[in-house]
């Protein structure tokens, strides 16, 4: 496979993050449920964007055995990664490089239910706009599409509130060593990024957070019959849309 230009494009980066990943986020587990739950029962084809190292797709192959499960994901390293993980499963899923706003449509089956977890909203607004229009036109019809992510409150008080509870929960975990040294590193750009620049211009790969509300919105612009938030805390909410 051709090797793309991404920040996770480096194994120790990718495997710090995957073993951190539980304890960066601190309803990891709980968003994860609620996009598993939220999948219908009858689930034959899921594509996970953003899937990465495979966690979410190992969850919907064991609690759903009769699915197949593409993950599309820029990292090479994630993918391999989530191959190792999902290996008992061979011939129940694939993986495909390619990044959420890429070609990914023509590399995999027809799906039934799309989902998505911590990765789409480090898009811009353009590409959030294509990437749901994109999931629209995937769907098989009455398809569901699920993103379990980050979510920002209008407020930006509340916001700022919020990032720095986070940042606290980072830097904790990190101290205890839960979070492996190797990814101090990124939470302190983290930092840099979301606390020492708040309010300053986000591009593309950044952290473009948007209210849940702005999300439903532009699903309702991609076409989606339905559209609304299942689970919200802080930060973190699950948004499910239907075609």
């Amino acid at each position: 496979m051709t090797a793309i230009a991404y920040r996770w494009n480096r194994t120790d980066a990718a495997t710090a993050y995957d073993a951190a990943a539980p304890h960066i986020h601190p309803h990891y587990h709980v968003v994860q449920a609620a996009v598993l739950s939220a999948l219908p029962r009858t689930v034959r084809e899921v594509v996970d964007l953003g899937g990465g190292s495979g966690r979410l797709a190992e969850q919907i192959l064991e609690e759903f055995p009769a699915a197949r499960v593409t993950i599309v994901d820029p990292s090479e390293p994630f993918l391999a990664l989530a191959e190792e993980r999902l290996e008992r499963f061979a011939g129940r899923f694939q993986t495909v490089p390619q990044s959420a706003q890429g070609e990914w449509r023509s590399d995999t089956p027809t799906p039934d239910a799309i989902v998505s977890t911590s990765a789409l909203h480090h898009l811009d607004s353009s590409e959030k706009n294509a990437v749901f229009a994109a999931c629209r036109a995937a769907l098989e019809p009455g398809g569901v599409f699920i993103n379990g992510d980050e979510y920002r409150p209008p407020s930006d008080a509340a916001y700022r509130a919020d990032l720095e509870a986070w940042g606290a929960h980072m830097n904790a975990a990190l101290a205890l060593g839960a979070i492996p040294p190797s990814f101090g590193a990124t939470i302190k750009s983290w930092h840099e990024r979301n606390l020492e620049d708040f309010g300053g211009p986000r591009t593309s790969g950044d952290d473009c957070h948007e209210t849940i509300e702005e999300q439903i919105a532009r699903l309702y612009g991609a076409g989606f019959h339905s559209a609304e938030a299942i689970w919200k805390e802080s930060l973190w909410g699950v948004v499910m849309a239907q075609r």
